[in-house]
């Protein structure tokens, strides 16, 4: 068993529209290549959360994002690296593009119901069962407010 002197703080967001979640899938090359996860990555030295999240977002998916709230963190160990991962729920900022996939080899939105069933990372697979109650309401808020509930970017899939 390996034991870190230090765990890494990455941010992720759950961004949704639509009544829907962006996922992105790992490219080959990377750790866990070919499993899905929320987007995000590592805060830097001297960064607080939310920018590192926003930072973050705009190099991996060329949109920008406005934070609703702080959802959750989970500590995950991994063989090789330790990591303490913090969620936001967030939504697009009005005008941004919609996003790009620029280092995951797919980006999906899909339903709250069908995050569970897919082959997620272990952090946020861990991660999802302790928010995914929370996010299907804010899901079902979406879907009843006609896609406007945390959701300030254009409609649609």
């Amino acid at each position: 068993m390996c034991y870190w002197s230090s765990v890494l703080e990455v941010v992720c967001a759950v961004l949704i529209r639509n009544h829907r979640v962006l996922v992105c899938q790992r490219a080959p090359g990377n750790d866990l290549a070919g499993s899905w996860e929320f987007p995000g990555g590592k805060v830097e030295r001297g960064e607080n959360l939310e920018a590192a999240l926003k930072r973050e977002i705009v190099e991996e998916l060329q949109c920008s994002i406005g934070i609703d709230e702080a959802l959750a963190s989970v500590e995950h160990h991994y063989p090789h690296l330790s990591i303490n991962l913090h969620a936001f729920s967030c939504h697009l900022s009005p005008g941004s593009p919609d996003p790009t996939a620029l280092e995951h080899t797919s980006i999906r939105w899909v339903g709250c119901e069908e995050v569970a069933e897919l082959d997620l990372a272990n952090a946020d697979q861990r991660l999802w069962r302790m928010i995914a109650s929370k996010i299907g309401s804010i899901c079902s808020l979406d879907s009843q407010s006609g896609g406007s509930a945390y959701s300030s970017g254009p409609l649609g899939s």
